[in-house]
């Protein structure tokens, strides 16, 4: 008699589309994409969308791979889930991973890395409090689109992004190894 076992799970993998699910590389790709538009982009309320689109890509970012490593195997007799130790490890070099004990696929993470906390509390207060504050503090736009609202006291945005990029592009690459 057959294992209703092996029937379930042959059906489930000819239903499955592996092309609809994205590589562990696709959410860098994001950020790439949404930074890469923001450096091209002069218009002022069109950069203030691409930059929020960006923060919220690197936010997915660090959330996703936190879940990812905080669930990376099952075992085999419970079927819970097991974190990878060294991914999680080299994750909270950079954000705070804090997984709920009750439901372990709810993870959470907060910045810890400098420039990473700073993208989090920017973000932060763009998605829950006011839009993003972009003055113009020169003619070289977008490189002179600054983050804030008092003149002079303006933090250049696409150096933070750009900064934040590379911290990005150096945790997958230490995730990957």
């Amino acid at each position: 008699m057959p294992n209703p076992s092996d029937s379930s799970l042959s059906d489930i993998l000819q239903r499955l589309d592996l092309e609809a699910i994205a590589d562990s590389g696709d959410k860098v790709r994001e950020c790439e994409y949404f930074l890469g538009l923001a450096s091209a982009e002069a218009d002022r309320t069109r950069f203030r969308w691409l930059v929020s689109a960006y923060l919220n890509a690197v936010y997915s970012y660090f959330e996703t791979a936190a879940l990812y490593a905080s669930v990376a195997f099952t075992d085999p007799e419970t079927g819970a889930p097991i974190e990878d130790a060294e991914a999680v490890e080299t994750l909270r070099a950079y954000v705070r991973v804090d997984q709920n004990k009750k439901n372990p696929y709810y993870v959470k993470t907060g910045g810890l890395h400098p420039v990473v906390a700073r993208l989090y509390e920017v973000r932060k207060a763009a998605t829950h409090h006011f839009p993003l504050a972009i003055m113009v503090a020169g003619p070289n736009l977008p490189e002179d689109f600054q983050l804030g609202s008092m003149k002079c006291e303006g933090e250049p945005l696409l150096a933070l992004c750009r900064e934040a990029l590379a911290v990005i592009r150096q945790v997958q690459a230490e995730l990957e190894t």
